[in-house]
């Protein structure tokens, strides 16, 4: 029985009454066995480093984890950060608000002195105060001046500049070649505009082409400037932008583009490259004569043991010391991706097997240059070994980038949760792509400390820079428990293997099978001796 009393407004009670309740006897539940949250994810998600504050203290109730040396990794602490204040950037955009309307100052110069305890404009990664604006209702308060129909500039303080506009068009691509997804989670590189062409034709050849006049106003009808045209700073910088891009081009086409009449043209680009005209340019682009040092490149053992990563580069001429090259710094071959000329000598050329007629080209490492370079084929380079047709593509050095993956589950083990076969797989063959986060050292170092007291770790190393942690975004791979080399059971013995492979100028690892395998089989695989640090002391110390 539940006894509910009713009160009036002045708080007496004002009548009870009596509810009767249906009591349910049940037998105690068992308590969900622990598990962690992973976001699902198909793809790598580049992380870089964690945020520098601190969001929450893990395991700060277990005694055995020492919480207080773990937030020495951290900077800071989230909850104490005193940077976001709602009242202070009202009070910042009315102060820059009066700036502009009562004393005449421009946004952009009230930003440059730093008065403000907030960017106006946004920078790189980092939203202005204009855009945060855009985000949230302002607060009514009596000191505002700041008309509701008012709408600050744009976010960009140069919006008006084609050189600026080109850059945030040109940001909105994925650098990847070979990757059409918007907003890409893994190349997360900049995306650097071209460097500015060289004008490879003299400007008096290029008049000469000019046979009629293009419009009115156009240089074969004013061959002298009676007037001197005026241009503004912007139009000036948005004609250096377009000579940057296409300097051979006839001054008519150059008028189209700008919206100026020819002769203007062709007056201001003398003005600002007196030397064309005498310009000569022995190769185009800045290719320089002679054989360059990197056509005798070639790939050693001791290259092949480490991946070196680096940015595609993007310079003119060949890619040796003198052009500053990262490719040549780091010993690596230039990728689809990299801006240097087409015919550059460090290019990667592809293999050259030949169409398997049975079974899969692409297999033998003696034979096949990709899989010795330890990197997939390329379908544009690799012409020959079957690559060029996804459906009936024969090329087996390609799994990773076709998706080629096997049908998996996720159920009981002996070892807990663990990763077992649907469906047949033969050796060689890929069973699923290790897919995480791409973390740094430092995150690495940090995130070791927690994965180490629960005694989990999902991390792989990558390369030389980046480590792959699945911990909290992964897929079905991260179930996948060891088998060392000393289990002589065949139900525990590995049946695959972790490979990192070079695909489209990305690392990626996959999981391959290094024996038939058999639906139904759990899929095991080495950790390695690193994994397991406490018995490799034990071992050298025995």
């Amino acid at each position: 029985m539940v006894a509910l009393t009713s009160y009036s407004e002045d708080g007496t009670p004002r009548s009870t009454s009596t509810i009767s309740l249906q009591v349910v006897h049940t037998e105690l539940f068992e308590p969900h066995k622990p598990y962690e949250y992973c976001t699902p994810i198909s793809r790598n998600i580049f992380r870089g480093d964690d945020d520098d504050m601190m969001p929450f203290i893990p395991y700060a109730d277990d005694p055995t984890f020492d919480h207080v040396d773990h937030t020495l990794c951290y900077g800071s602490f989230a909850w104490q950060d005193g940077d976001y204040d709602p009242d202070l950037e009202v009070i910042s955009l009315e102060a820059a608000y009066r700036l502009r309307t009562v004393h005449s100052l421009l946004y952009q110069d009230t930003d440059s002195t730093g008065v403000l305890p907030f960017k106006l404009f946004s920078t790189p990664g980092k939203p202005g105060l204009f855009t945060l604006s855009r985000r949230r209702d302002l607060l009514k308060w009596n000191g505002t001046t700041i008309p509701c129909s008012y709408s600050f500039p744009s976010s960009s303080p140069s919006h008006g500049i084609l050189q600026h506009r080109l850059e945030l068009t040109h940001a909105l691509f994925c650098p990847n070649l070979n990757c059409i997804e918007p907003l890409c989670p893994v190349h997360v590189e900049t995306n650097p505009v071209s460097p500015p062409r060289k004008q490879t034709i003299r400007l008096s050849e290029l008049l000469k082409r000019v046979e009629h006049p293009c419009d009115a106003g156009c240089f074969l009808q004013s061959r002298t400037v009676e007037v001197v045209p005026r241009w503004s700073e912007d139009d000036i910088d948005s004609f250096k932008s377009i000579l940057d891009i296409e300097p051979d081009m006839i001054p008519c086409d150059h008028a189209e583009l700008c919206f100026k009449p020819c002769h203007e043209i062709l007056y201001y680009r003398r003005l600002l490259y007196p030397d064309f005209d005498e310009l000569q340019t022995e190769c185009p682009n800045g290719e320089r004569k002679g054989k360059s040092r990197s056509l005798e490149f070639q790939v050693s053992n001791a290259v092949l043991d480490t991946f070196h990563r680096n940015e595609p580069c993007h310079h003119s001429g060949p890619c040796d010391v003198l052009s500053d090259c990262l490719c040549f710094k780091n010993k690596a071959h230039c990728q689809r991706n990299c801006r240097c000329p087409g015919k550059c000598a460090r290019r990667w050329k592809g293999c050259r097997c030949a169409k398997a007629r049975d079974g899969m080209s692409c297999v033998k490492v003696k034979q096949c240059s990709c899989l010795k370079a330890r990197r997939e084929c390329d379908p544009e380079l690799c012409v020959k070994c079957g690559f060029e047709d996804p459906g009936t593509s024969t090329c087996g050095n390609s799994q990773i980038q076709q998706g080629h993956f096997k049908k998996l589950e996720v159920k009981e083990s002996r070892w807990g949760a663990g990763v077992f076969l649907l469906e047949l797989a033969k050796q060689g063959e890929l069973i699923v792509e290790y897919v995480g986060e791409l973390i740094y050292e430092m995150t690495f170092d940090s995130r070791g400390e927690v994965a180490e007291h629960l005694g989990r770790s999902y991390v792989f190393g990558l390369n030389n820079a980046l480590s792959l942690d699945s911990s909290r975004a992964g897929n079905m791979s991260r179930f996948i428990n060891h088998s060392g080399a000393s289990d002589v059971s065949s139900e525990t013995q590995c049946n695959c293997r972790a490979f990192a492979r070079l695909v489209n100028g990305e690392h990626r690892i996959g999981i391959f099978a290094i024996t038939n395998i058999d639906a139904g089989t759990e899929i095991l695989i080495d950790y390695g001796p690193v994994f397991f640090p406490d018995q490799k002391k034990n071992a050298e110390a025995s």
